[in-house]
């Protein structure tokens, strides 16, 4: 089975029985933290040429795999399916240099027997039909597939967006027009590529730089791995739910307040403020001091210990009617105009 040289946008090899086969297979974590609560899907979109109304699959597996053995299935079924329609000629795209490797040269040796006979199973398939062709593509060329599959595992609630929508957006990590569907809204409203934040994500969890911080210049927000889970692979999102446990454990800071000394999670909030649930007092979880809404931290540094606040903040916050936004969790001041806001 060899690798032949095809463009990824040219539909010169295309008719009514050949077909362009994106196919993606995912495994999450789903809700809870128990093993059980993990699932897998997978997703397959076929696009003849001139044809609007490609083939798709989109399955919800009964059981839990890693990712690999998920491509594989994602394969496995785009190709019964492929057959079912009389296509004769394949050419599907992976992003897995493992499944790639595995399918093309035969001499790759797999040990893991559940791979080994899901390989045969393919090539047993491939030879009920005239041509398959393996192309190994970035993520970025599978979005559709992919997109499918977060669908059916319920990590992604929204329907797939349609084939004729070209509207993009700049991210502004790459700084490249991205189409609007490869985009990711965080909770504090800025908005990235997919692939820029799986990257950026990825390379907080390896040096071990958690809490991860937006990537928007200046933003404080934290970013929570459940926030992560649509766009992360499984081993990654579990190194990133690891990482924030032990961070919890080693990072609780007592209510700084006189009459207080609840002990709280420094890291429960998305910003540096957090709200203490025994005595109700705004906590800055930088400096472990009363919130000192009206100066940055260093500011706070530079005061002189007698200038400093020493528990007033709480009356402060009371006296100016300071409020949390109900959307990002921002503490707001009512300056002026009417009681309605609209979050930024």
């Amino acid at each position: 089975m060899e690798e032949e040289n095809i463009e990824l946008d040219s539909e010169d090899n295309l008719d009514e029985h050949a077909v362009k086969m994106y196919f993606k297979g995912v495994s999450a974590a789903g809700p809870g933290d128990s093993p059980g609560s993990r699932i897998s899907g997978v997703g397959v979109v076929m696009e003849k040429s001139g044809d609007d109304c490609p083939l798709r699959v989109q399955k919800r597996l009964d059981f839990y795999v890693d990712e690999l053995v998920a491509d594989y299935l994602a394969l496995l079924d785009g190709l019964s399916v492929a057959i079912q329609n009389d296509i004769r000629r394949v050419y599907a795209f992976t992003d897995s240099e493992s499944l790639h490797n595995q399918i093309t040269n035969d001499e790759v040796i797999i040990e893991n027997p559940l791979l080994l006979a899901l390989r045969e199973r393919i090539k047993e398939q491939s030879t009920n039909i005239e041509t398959f062709v393996l192309k190994l593509v970035t993520t970025i060329d599978l979005q559709k597939a992919l997109h499918l599959a977060q669908i059916a595992v319920g990590i992604i609630i929204s329907s797939p967006p349609p084939d004729d929508d070209s509207s993009t957006e700049t991210c502004s990590i790459c700084c490249e027009e991205k189409l609007s569907s490869m985009m990711l809204t965080v909770k504090c409203s800025h908005r990235f590529c997919s692939h820029c934040m799986k990257t950026y994500v990825e390379g907080k969890v390896q040096s071990a730089q958690v809490p991860i911080k937006c990537p928007h210049l200046n933003c404080k927000y934290r970013v929570s791995a459940s926030e992560c889970i649509s766009f992360l692979p499984v081993a990654s999102y579990e190194s990133f739910e690891r990482a924030m446990d032990v961070l919890g454990s080693s990072n609780r800071i007592y209510c700084p307040y006189p009459s207080c000394s609840v002990l709280l999670d420094a890291y429960e909030c998305s910003f540096d403020c957090v709200e203490c649930h025994g005595c109700g007092g705004f906590v800055c979880v930088e400096c472990e001091v009363p919130w000192h809404a009206s100066m940055t931290c260093d500011e706070y540094r530079d005061l002189a210990l007698e200038e400093r606040e020493d528990g007033s903040g709480l009356a402060s916050g009371r006296n100016k009617r300071w409020r949390r936004c109900q959307q990002c969790r921002s503490m707001i001041e009512l300056v002026h105009g009417c009681y309605h806001m609209t979050c930024m």
